[in-house]
């Protein structure tokens, strides 16, 4: 990336941000046959283009600790243009020196005191997106949950993003001497997973809603885990520009339509309640459909995932003893479901 791109960034966006130091630890590499461990990244920018990144670390049957980078890049009303490399162990490393990186191949994970970088370069496309963290990481999972849950961290709970693209010669463009296309400001999270099973032994869905801070003073970040037996776990979080996150219990999630949902939670003696609703869907990924028939093979019940992204709006209000503070804005929304449903088969008539 030329140097003048990221100082320009920097220069813009952290001269009034007090940024923390980089979150990207190293794997922690597990022996058991079903560990994985990931972190992943989702902005959606300016134009409604949404990218995305997951930085995996498995086990496969024939490939300890196997590397995989998969990304997307999803343009309004065109295909996603999949981004994706795997490598064995020693086709991908991690350093600290001169800043936490994760590389796997061509693509790269930076973190360092003034906030993170996203390369991905492969010959379908390449994607710089440089991102702040302005917030604390937010554990939503600790290890050893009592039922086995992933360990789970926003280590980016909501960030500020800049980025450009340019088409690889894999899909007709013209790769590294093309011209890049901006992106523009965006929004979005990282997050960091850890599976000590296979995924869908430890989650049946994954709900995810996430605040775009844009220039508002406050956006709601809701994670809603339900396990194979049927019992969900809820997080609920109040980012805002000034004090600390708010962190709320008692979390109800009820349907008023198919595309809209009633939110409450309780801090204190404060109460957030408030509506969310699909505006526009963004984006329908399924692994499995990226895989070639021995990745399938390999990969097994962990490339049973299917992804559905949207754009939302909320609308919430914050009551507290002293005062009722009305807030609203678009979010990320997306219902991750593990696995297949098990359908039943026709009776046979006689």
């Amino acid at each position: 990336m030329p140097h003048c791109f990221k100082s320009l960034f920097i220069y813009v966006l952290f001269v009034s941000h007090a940024a923390l130091a980089g979150d990207i630890k190293e794997p922690k590499l597990l022996s058991d046959s079903s560990y994985s461990e990931y972190w992943e990244q989702q902005f959606l920018f300016e134009n409604k283009t949404l990218a995305t990144s997951q930085f995996l670390i498995t086990n496969l049957p024939f490939s300890k600790h196997h590397g995989i980078m998969v990304g997307t890049l999803k343009e309004p009303s065109k295909d996603s243009i999949i981004i994706k490399n795997g490598r064995k162990k020693t086709g991908w490393f991690y350093s600290t020196e001169p800043a936490e990186t994760m590389s796997i191949f061509q693509h790269k994970l930076i973190a360092d005191e003034k906030g993170y970088l996203m390369q991905l370069h492969n010959t379908a496309a390449e994607v710089d997106v440089l991102f702040t963290k302005d917030y604390q990481a937010i554990n939503l999972i600790p290890k050893n949950e009592a039922e086995n849950l992933p360990q789970v961290t926003l280590y980016a709970p909501a960030a500020q993003a800049y980025g450009r693209w340019r088409a690889g010669p894999e899909i007709g463009g013209a790769g590294e001497n093309g011209n890049w296309l901006d992106l523009g400001w965006g929004f979005g999270y990282g997050l960091h997973v850890v599976h000590t099973e296979t995924p869908n032994k430890q989650l049946k869905k994954w709900i995810r809603f996430s605040g775009l801070t844009e220039n508002k003073e406050a956006a709601p970040i809701l994670h809603i885990f339900e396990t194979p037996s049927g019992r969900q776990i809820r997080s609920l979080t109040l980012m805002q520009k000034t004090g600390k996150p708010t962190t709320f219990e008692n979390i109800t999630f009820k349907p008023i339509t198919p595309m809209s949902w009633q939110i409450t939670g309780i801090s204190g003696d404060s109460t957030m309640k408030g509506e969310i609703a699909i505006s526009e869907p963004l984006d329908v990924f399924n692994l499995k459909d990226q895989l070639n028939a021995i990745e399938k093979l390999a990969a097994g019940s962990m490339a049973d995932v299917e992804r559905h992204k949207y754009l939302t709006t909320y609308q919430f209000t914050l009551t507290t003893g002293e005062s009722v503070k009305a807030f609203t804005g678009n979010a990320l929304m997306e219902n991750i479901i593990f696995g297949k449903e098990q359908k039943k088969r026709p009776r046979r008539r006689r």
